[in-house]
Formats: structure tokens, sequence, C-alpha cells
């Protein structure tokens, strides 16, 4: 069973992206929505969220729920419901029939994403997590870059219906592969083990975990949205400042893998994290500084690649296999919660400074944040290791 992992992979590879396409539906035809829903920004901007925010209070029950139904039975429930979402949202002729239907698909791609997680952190051995994990997370951009260019194309081509369903269409061609995969192995003593809360000394490692995840993407999302933002303020055009983020953004897709081998090699992902972090901060301080724009942002597209890979790891180092499903729950559960008030908090920070650059600043704070969390999980880890030890002694 071991040697089809990749093959697994793989599958899980176009589930992520799955969700990915889908996300990028609603961008990829704003105009479209706006005109036919009679909409504006605002309203984009809430079908937008109404997909990521099932995520802060589905997270810790799925995990949950991990530890009674599979996870292949849920992660064909959570294709289920995208496909649902992207059928109802071909049909939804007002705002509020919209948002459910995001909210459902939403919940789908949230319950996905942490089957995902967890199958690769069960199928990888710890030699191969960092690059697996590094690769998975490559999905799920790879899906919303790949969107842009085909949803525009169906739009112009067959109307803002289409666009919708395509997302749900994407949903149900993973579920078909999805079904033939055998289900994940069962650890040893897992049902001994199964208990009905994540141990003491896993549950501090793995919400600093999820708290660096979260950090992590959250000065991504600032880059992202105030970069161009910072740059046609200082004079250059929107397709410019537009072209030079896409460009940083498929550099950081090129160094999620890359950067997943190169930490997979060394076998070190904490000092992973803390270089590449530094660096990422250091590039968002150059490009606010406007101390060469274009060279900056290549650089954070470097820098911010093998932290994916590496961060995702952190949590299999402290979890047994039979936590796994609810640490995950947790560890996503943090990270849901970050990108719900982060960008509200950037937003009233531009608001009161007038600038674009203050949430930029926010943004390589929030990077060198990273560097005491993640002291903080090595030495909270092996309080867990020592503790765990230290159990065996006394069964033994």
């Amino acid at each position: 069973m071991r040697n089809r992992r990749w093959i697994i992979l793989g599958v899980l590879f176009a589930a992520r992206a799955a969700t990915g396409f889908q996300f990028q539906s609603i961008g990829s035809s704003a105009n479209l929505l706006m005109a036919d829903l009679g909409i504006g920004y605002a309203e984009i901007g809430m079908l937008l969220g109404a997909y990521l925010l099932p995520g802060v209070i589905v997270a810790f029950p799925t995990g949950l729920l991990g530890r009674r139904i599979s996870e292949k039975t849920l992660g064909l429930a959570g294709l289920l419901l995208m496909a649902s979402s992207g059928l109802a949202l071909c049909y939804s002729g007002d705002l509020t029939t919209a948002l459910v239907a995001r909210f459902v698909g939403g919940v789908g791609a949230t319950v996905l994403g942490l089957v995902a997680t967890k199958m690769v952190a069960d199928w990888f051995e710890a030699r191969e997590i960092v690059l697996a994990m590094s690769l998975l997370q490559m999905s799920w951009p790879f899906g919303a870059m790949i969107a842009l260019p085909i949803q525009a194309w169906i739009g112009q081509s067959f109307g803002l219906s289409a666009v919708m369903a395509s997302g749900g269409i994407a949903a149900a061609a993973v579920f078909c592969a999805f079904a033939l995969l055998p289900q994940t192995p069962q650890p040893i003593g897992a049902a001994a083990a199964g208990r009905g809360k994540l141990p003491g000394a896993a549950f501090g490692p793995v919400i600093v975990a999820g708290a660096i995840w979260g950090v992590m993407n959250l000065a991504c999302v600032l880059f992202f949205t105030y970069a161009p933002l910072l740059m046609v303020a200082r004079g250059s055009s929107a397709t410019m400042s537009a072209s030079l983020t896409s460009l940083a953004i498929w550099f950081t897709i090129v160094a999620i893998p890359a950067g997943g081998y190169l930490v997979h090699r060394s076998g070190r992902p904490i000092v992973a994290i803390v270089i590449c972090g530094v660096f990422a901060a250091a590039a968002l301080g150059l490009f606010v500084a406007n101390f060469h724009p274009t060279i900056s942002c290549l650089i954070f597209g470097l820098a911010v690649g093998p932290l994916s890979g590496a961060i995702l790891s952190l949590p299999a180092k402290v979890l047994e296999p039979a936590d796994r499903s609810v640490g995950f729950g947790l560890f996503y559960t943090c990270f849901y919660v970050l990108m719900a008030v982060g960008p509200v908090a950037a937003g009233r920070l531009q608001d009161a400074f007038g600038s674009p650059s203050v949430a930029l600043v926010a943004g390589a704070v929030l990077l060198l944040s990273m560097v005491p969390l993640v002291g903080l999980f090595w030495s909270l880890s092996k309080r867990s290791e020592f503790a765990q030890a230290s159990g065996v002694k006394l069964a033994a």
C-alpha cells in the first residue's frame, strides 16, 4: 500500500486544487456577478469571505468526527458539498442565496482541506513529510491561478452560470477519483489510544503551530492585497502593479515544492522557518522603503515558498497517529480565526494611517513573530516528548 502513496498524494493535490478553483470563481466573474445580481464590491467581498468563514466553526468538529468516521468518507462528503454549492450558485438569483451556497461550499472545502492534510501525515513517513506537505500546499494556489484564465474565458463564452458550474464540476470530477482511494492505514493501537480530547502535552504545540501557519498566510494575504495598492499610490499603473504581484505569486508556487525538497533534505524545518521568515520580512521592509520593488517582490516570493511544508510538518511531530484528526482540527481552527480577524484589523490600520504601507509593515511584523513562536513550539514540543517518554516508562 505504501508504494502508492505518491498516487494518493496526486489525488489529494487535485482535491485541494479544486477548492482553490472554486474559491476563485467569484473573483473571476466579479463583473458578471455585479451586473447580474445588482451588487457592489462590498458584496463581492462578502461572497469571498463566506467561503473561508466556515473554517472557524467547522474545522475542530471535523477533527472530532475524524475519530469516528473515516477520512475517505469525510473527504467525499466535503467534495459533495462543494459540487452542490457550484450547482446552487448556477441558479442563485439574489445575494442571500449566493451567500448560502458559498457558505456550503466553504464547509466542504474546510472538511476536505483538513482531511487531505491528515491523510498526508498518515501516509508519509517523517523523512518525507515536509516534501509531501509542500506539494499538497502548492495545490490551492495552483487551482486558483489556473482558474483565473479558464473561468474568465468560460464567463465570456458561456456566461455567469457556467463559471459557477465549473467549480462544482471540478469537485465532482475529483469526487470520482477520491472514491477510488484506499482507506488510510489504521495505526497500530489507534483504537486503544483514541481519546475524547487532545492530550495536554500536545495541546500547546498544536495551537502554536496553528498560529504560525495563520500569521504566515495572513502576511501573504496582506502582501498580495496591499502591495499593488502601494505601487499605484506611488505612480505605477494598475496593470504593472498587478503583474508584478502576480509574478511574485508564481515565484511562490515554484518555491513551495523546491523549498520543500531542500527542507526535506536538510531535515531542519524549524531552522528553515526562522531563516525564511526573516528573509521574507526583510523583503517586505525593502518593498515599503521603495528599494528595488521588483527584486523585493521576487525575494518575498522565494522566501515564503519553503515555509509551507516546514510549518505543516510541525503538528505531525507532536501528535500521535490516533490524535492527528482532532489535532489538525485544532490546528486549522487557529489558522481560520487569524485569517478571519487579520484582514479586518489590517484594513482598520490602513484607514487609520491612510497608507497601504502600514498593512505591509504589519505583514513584516507577523513574519518576524514566527521566530519567537517557533522557539515556543520547540520548547513545548520538547516537553511533549518528555511527557510521552515518561508515560512509556511508567507504563513499562
